[in-house]
């Protein structure tokens, strides 16, 4: 089932017959995006994602990955990432909004979270998110934790003023419950 298609690339659920791909997406993000000691966390993830975990393809190949969930009332997103080789390809923001629209369709979620790197920080704050911790080394040597959230309303306001090509209808075409 494809719940978003577009002339170059497909997401769709993730599924066990992945692992091996997005464990190699992840590898490739070593040791900048990922501090190593978080791989085992990963694989446990991948044997029983919670909440909705999906991949993307870019023709046959798995280039990303990623989830998002809600807990107490704030959506959040989970274990995002491009495979190295598509960095600065657009497919991390297409695959972001595709998690963002997803959460927001529920209409009690207001604010999405997400605990990020020092790294990729300025990736999300482009997206709306603002900082809201930053613990050193928070993840691991050089790789600090950064908490940080987006409010609905701001989403809004910035999705109300782009235009129209800048929006994305993924999440409505298809898909399956967050």
């Amino acid at each position: 089932m494809s719940l978003h298609a577009s002339p170059d690339t497909q997401i769709r659920p993730y599924s066990a017959a992945d692992q091996k791909a997005c464990l190699e997406i992840f590898r490739s993000n070593l040791p900048r995006y990922f501090d190593p000691s978080e791989l085992p966390e990963f694989e446990a993830f991948l044997e029983k994602p919670s909440g909705e975990y999906v991949v993307m393809a870019l023709g046959a190949q798995l280039v990303a990955c990623g989830g998002c969930y809600v807990r107490e009332g704030v959506g959040r997103l989970s274990w995002g990432m491009v495979a190295r080789e598509h960095h600065g390809s657009a497919l991390g923001t297409q695959l972001l909004v595709w998690r963002i629209d997803r959460l927001f369709l529920r209409a009690e979620i207001s604010e999405i979270a997400i605990d990020t790197s020092q790294h990729t920080a300025g990736f999300f704050a482009r997206h709306g998110f603002c900082t809201t911790a930053h613990v050193i080394d928070g993840f691991g040597a050089g790789i600090d934790q950064v908490s940080m959230s987006l409010q609905r309303s701001a989403y809004e306001s910035a999705r109300a003023s782009a235009s129209p090509a800048a929006t994305s209808a993924a999440a409505t075409q298809g898909g399956f419950g967050v």
